[in-house]
């Protein structure tokens, strides 16, 4: 075998070799990116649980869901996933879909996050869920209109 050959046969090696790397790299990312979207999910539901309560020892009950719900997304954030999403800030487009409008109250701005109706999520930078947001509107805007 010739010199140019096994340099040639050597390069396309290295080549395959990074080509595979590089797709299994984006395959494990997709899957991180849906397993951080479940677990999203999770903290909506101890979010709504919390807002519910309990029936018996309100507070206790009320504080071990916070315990637990506090470990879960310190665990996440650990791992790169970030919430967002907060009341006071202004709407963007990038991060918050606004799923309705109020008329600003006094000292509110155009746009200003009334209400999170679910907050957003970012991982390393992407955006895998933008907040879902009611914003103040000067005028008379209709509650409950989508915007993007």
């Amino acid at each position: 075998m010739s010199e140019s050959t096994e340099a040639a046969r050597t390069a396309r090696l290295a080549y395959e070799h990074a080509r595979d790397l590089t797709a299994r790299d984006a395959a494990h990312r997709a899957l991180t990116e849906r397993l951080l979207l479940r677990c999203a999910d999770v903290l909506d539901s101890f979010d709504r649980l919390l807002a519910d309560g309990a029936a018996d020892d309100v507070a206790t009950y009320r504080r071990s869901l916070g315990l637990i719900a506090g470990q879960l997304e310190s665990a996440l954030a650990d791992e790169g996933l970030e919430r967002f999403g907060r009341v006071g800030e202004r709407a963007e487009p990038a991060t918050h879909h606004v799923a309705g409008a109020r008329p600003a109250p006094v000292g509110a701005g155009d746009d200003e996050v009334l209400e999170i109706v679910q907050r957003g999520y970012r991982y390393r930078g992407h955006v895998l869920r933008a907040a879902r947001v009611v914003v103040a509107v000067d005028g008379g805007t209709e509650q409950g209109t989508e915007r993007e």
